[in-house]
């Protein structure tokens, strides 16, 4: 008579332990695709979009958590209604409100793919570069739910924020830290879901025990564990050396593959603005009204082939907030009238741009807005105002950017003789760059009608020809390239800027302050802006005087050695003396033997291959004990290399450690696990144990006897 009175307290029990399991794994799931998101979010500026995906986690679960036991085709209408509507809030959020509503989904949902992965690091969260994670967080949890709680297959459930967290570490790529703690947290809360799996269907209690109303057989599900459980065990055995490679290896960069924002042609070559603008000089180009005095820059060109000037890198979409730029002192809001491109004027360095969408040049720290500048537009830019250069003339050139010092070939003659004048003048790096600027300011002269043309012909025409045949006179455009070609041979790194002179408070822009000028790299005060332009009303002085007188005032090098001019004449019969002097001459020499001369010669050449052995081996001394573990690992690696290039096998500098290890193997010598062990100190060095670097080491020696042979007895003996 008691059995049912104690069934019905047993009946509930066990349905408050199943309910607690299914509870319990949906949390669990939940949080995963939380941490799934949050990996993404590490490249995001702020924390805007790890709510989006949090709150997308938790409402996609809530919706299919609650309808696990209605009919299949009703959790997923109702989630697909659930993002369409989550959707809408998160780029309403997101949104600056500039543009019409329905606009702006429609370009946030057609554009959202290329944005985010052309977006500048540190992303920021604006409807088309939230839409992707949103998206799919919502996706993987609405599966993930479907999978674990209604089908209870707690395993297949974490397959899609397992998708998700790949995709994450996908869209960081090598632009983040390593996430130790993300990846422990997502095993730790698989595993706890796993743990406390929820019953399988026919073992659900009272209401839960049925899907689609009816309960599955047990046949299907010890099947499907055993069919899981062979894939898994497959999969990590075939899967698991390979993702152990992966571990130490870089990730790529999915941003590589997408076409960056394009120039257009008036763009390209911003140099060529300079003559129409000053034929023009009354033409509104835009209105600012700014904080300060500033120098608002429109492109900075550093490279040069004898042709035009370009400028290096590309640039990439960038949010309000632009990377790597000091506290905001200066502002400036800017409408455009007829400036025209897709250039943005902005004063170094920009450290924030609203109202409009923009894409950063990070080498130059330059602007360009993707749809291009129309009249009326408007935008607000905060800078990093550069202050005053301090130190500068005791300041030594900055020469740790190549591109900055590499010359055209075969400039012109009357390059070549201003770069000697200013050599021979001035002493410091300083006084080169300002006596450069004052030698073209009061030798040139400035003309509007100047035609436009900065090749290497046209500067020379600029430099070399006489008045009478237009020579001698030109645009800021050829005084800012001529600056830059003539300062990189006298050892300064340049560069030249396009841009305005705008002043404080409110004005509008004219074609008369737009100017070229050159700017040189000093070491501490950085790049420094110079003044080549001639003062108003000021004649100029021939160029071709100064440099005559220069070289007149300049000794041969007859004179310089005492050759010439006014010598003494040796031949006088005043100065013979008795005797023959060049017998005398003779007699002083000889009291070393010719034939020391020639041993103590042969006696060094004898020691060149005894100084390059010692060399040789302190070198391995220094590399194999010295420095930290991976520094002696690397240090291994640089041994070996060189001892195969002794042997005739060279590996090219752009070769990873797997693919010199295949051309080594052409040695018949065995490196063993270095390989290994230098992608480990590359890409994690603080993992390389000492043991690690005594390995290393310690295959050295034997790699060096093995290929001994191999070696050409030449090569062998001398070094």
């Amino acid at each position: 008579m008691s059995a049912p009175g104690i069934a019905a307290p047993a009946r509930r029990g066990r349905r408050t332990r199943y309910r607690l399991r299914v509870a319990t794994v949906a949390a669990c799931l939940t949080l995963m695709c939380v941490v799934a998101g949050a990996v993404a979010a590490r490249v995001y500026h702020g924390q805007t979009l790890l709510l989006l995906v949090a709150g997308a986690a938790f409402g996609a679960f809530a919706i299919g958590f609650a309808l696990r036991n209605r009919p299949s085709f009703l959790a997923p209408s109702l989630s697909a209604t659930g993002l369409a509507a989550y959707l809408l809030g998160a780029i309403v959020l997101t949104s600056d409100g500039t543009d019409p509503l329905g606009t702006t989904i429609v370009d946030a949902l057609v554009n959202a793919v290329p944005r985010t992965l052309t977006a500048l690091i540190p992303v920021e969260p604006v409807p088309d570069t939230v839409v992707v994670p949103v998206f799919l967080t919502w996706l993987a949890a609405t599966l993930s739910c479907e999978f674990a709680i209604r089908y209870g297959r707690t395993l297949l459930g974490c397959l899609p924020p397992t998708l998700l967290y790949g995709a994450g570490l996908y869209l960081v790529g090598p632009n983040a830290d390593a996430g130790p703690l993300f990846a422990v947290a997502f095993c730790v809360l698989a595993a706890a879901a796993l743990a406390v799996t929820a019953a399988p269907p026919e073992r659900r209690p009272d209401r839960d025990a049925t899907v689609e109303g009816q309960a599955p057989s047990r046949t299907p599900a010890l099947m499907g564990a055993v069919v899981t459980t062979t894939v898994l065990l497959a999969a990590v055995a075939v899967l698991g050396p390979a993702a152990a490679r992966l571990v130490t290896t870089s990730p790529g960069d999915p941003r590589e593959y997408v076409e960056p924002p394009q120039l257009t042609d008036i763009d390209l070559n911003p140099l060529v603005r300079i003559a129409q603008w000053a034929q023009f000089p009354d033409q509104e180009l835009f209105k600012a009204d700014t904080s300060a005095d500033a120098w608002m820059r429109l492109a900075v060109l550093t490279k040069y082939d004898g042709t035009t000037w370009q400028a290096e890198g590309d640039f990439r979409t960038a949010g309000t907030v632009i990377p790597g730029a000091g506290e905001a002192t200066y502002s400036a809001d800017v409408e455009i009238i007829e400036l025209g491109g897709k250039l943005v004027p902005a004063a170094a360095d920009p450290a924030g741009v609203t109202d409009l969408p923009i894409a950063v040049n990070l080498y130059t720290k330059c602007l360009l807005t993707p749809d291009g500048l129309a009249t009326g537009t408007s935008f607000h830019v905060d800078s990093a105002l550069v202050p005053e250069p301090t130190g500068v003339e005791t300041a030594r050139p900055d020469l740790s950017d190549p591109a900055t010092v590499t010359l055209p070939p075969a400039p012109p003659e009357i390059m070549t003789q201003i770069a000697e004048y200013i050599n021979t003048t001035f002493d410091t790096p300083y006084e080169r760059a300002q006596g450069l600027a004052d030698f073209l300011s009061q030798h040139y002269a400035f003309d509007p009608e100047a035609p436009s043309g900065h090749d290497l012909p046209a500067l020379g025409f600029f430099l070399g020809s006489p008045v009478t045949a237009g020579g001698q006179t030109g645009t800021s455009e050829q005084f800012a390239a001529s600056y830059a070609i003539i300062a990189r041979m006298v050892g300064l790194p340049s560069r030249v800027v396009v841009g305005f002179d705008v002043p404080a408070g409110s004005s509008t822009v004219t074609a008369a302050q737009g100017q070229a000028w050159p700017e040189v790299a000093f070491d501490g005060p950085g790049w420094v802006r110079f003044d080549p332009m001639p003062a108003a009303g000021v004649a100029p002085i021939p160029p071709e005087d100064t440099l005559e007188k220069m070289e007149e005032e300049t000794p041969s090098p007859e004179e310089a050695e005492g050759g010439g001019g006014e010598a003494e004449d040796f031949n006088d019969e005043a100065l013979e003396q008795d005797g023959d002097f060049n017998e005398e001459a003779g007699q002083e020499d000889a009291g070393i033997p010719r034939w020391v001369w020639y041993a103590a010669a042969a006696l060094l050449l004898a020691c060149v291959p005894l100084a390059l052995k010692a060399r040789r081996a302190l070198r391995r001394r220094r590399r194999l004990r010295t420095g930290t573990p991976a520094e002696r690992v690397a240090g291994a690696w640089a041994e070996v290399l060189a001892e195969a290039a002794r042997a005739g096998v060279k590996i090219p500098d752009h070769a990873n450690a797997e693919e010199a290890a295949v051309r080594l193997s052409a040695l018949k010598a065995d490196i063993g696990p270095l390989p290994r062990l230098v992608n480990a100190a590359a890409f994690a060095p603080g993992a390389v144990s000492e043991a690690d670097a005594d390995a290393a080491t310690g295959l050295v020696a034997p790699f060096s006897r093995t290929i001994r042979h191999q070696v050409k007895w030449m090569r062998r003996v001398l070094t």
